[in-house]
């Protein structure tokens, strides 16, 4: 069933790469529009402390009733009940409501979904944060074929951490929570054609997602200084050099930094005024941004 599954996937990747460019503009501008309505219906109720999905109280928790707000820890949720949200949900639909919750909070800065933050090697890695709380999500190759040498893992399957107060409530390896068929089916696919299909968090974007070279330019030229360095989603570090046999002015140097305090605009987006001088700018997550949860590999007794 599994290998049926991860061939839909390669059948559905060369589907979408047939489509012509109008065809692809027209699915994606229907794709936003549908997101943007759930989305709308997610933060109406989201701020009379309504779950959208099942219409009940984002505090309430019912056996009978499994729903991913149950992830919120509402009074009664225990670490056993994420399975029964895994078989009702798949990991794709259960990371996007999160990352909803966690940009009520903070817009990115609290989703690390940066490969270069985890460990590299996984189809999915992530960390959500969101009050108190922290969720992680993994993937390896060896989890979505199915480990064929264990009877309870076989299948494709992700693990899942959860930190309440910085302190375990779920490890990444207490269960192996199955992937769906649409999981197998997306995570296939965007295998098979990687360059060419693109997973987009409509209005649950991460740090993935501002690491665009396009919206970079933009915060550098629209953001403001953060007067608390422990809250800053960027580390902006620029080098300016002098044009080959020119210097540049010490006091040319300060009316940058004075007018950038001025206008509230950071240092960086500034430089471009410098005469006789070169700048390069050089962004990275800043302390602000949550820090992702890799899963390591476990040890050999």
């Amino acid at each position: 069933m599994s290998d049926e599954l991860r061939n839909k996937g390669k059948g559905f990747a060369k589907f979408l790469e047939s489509l012509s460019e109008d065809e692809i503009i027209k699915a994606n501008e229907e794709q936003l529009r549908s997101a943007q309505e759930e989305h709308e219906r997610f933060r109406e109720m989201y701020t009379t402390g309504v779950c959208y999905l099942c219409n009940k109280e984002l505090t309430s928790f019912s056996r009978k009733s499994p729903c991913i707000h149950w992830l919120l820890k509402p009074k009664g949720f225990k670490k056993k009940d994420i399975k029964a949200i895994s078989e009702k949900y798949g990991l794709l639909q259960i990371q996007s409501l999160l990352r909803w919750y966690a940009n009520e909070d903070a817009f990115a800065k609290n989703i690390n979904d940066l490969t270069e933050e985890g460990t590299g090697s996984k189809l999915v890695e992530l960390t959500i944060k969101y009050r108190n709380l922290e969720w992680s999500f993994s993937c390896a190759e060896s989890d979505y074929m199915g480990h064929e040498t264990s009877q309870h893992s076989k299948y494709p399957h992700y693990h899942f951490q959860m930190r309440v107060d910085k302190r375990p409530f779920i490890n990444f390896n207490d269960f192996h929570l199955p992937l769906n068929e649409m999981d197998v089916i997306n995570i296939s696919a965007k295998r098979e054609s990687p360059d060419f299909i693109k997973h987009k968090n409509s209005f649950g974007e991460g740090m993935s997602d501002i690491f665009d070279k396009e919206v970079i330019e933009q915060v550098l030229s629209s953001s403001t200084p953060e007067e608390n360095n422990d809250n800053a989603t960027f580390s902006v570090d620029s080098l300016v050099m002098a044009d080959d046999g020119e210097s540049i002015k010490g006091e040319e140097l300060d009316n940058i930094i004075q007018e950038a305090k001025e206008k509230g605009v950071t240092v960086a987006s500034l430089l471009h005024k410098l005469p006789n001088s070169k700048a390069q700018v050089m962004v990275g997550p800043g302390p602000g941004v949550v820090e992702q949860a890799p899963r390591k590999p476990r040890k050999k007794k």
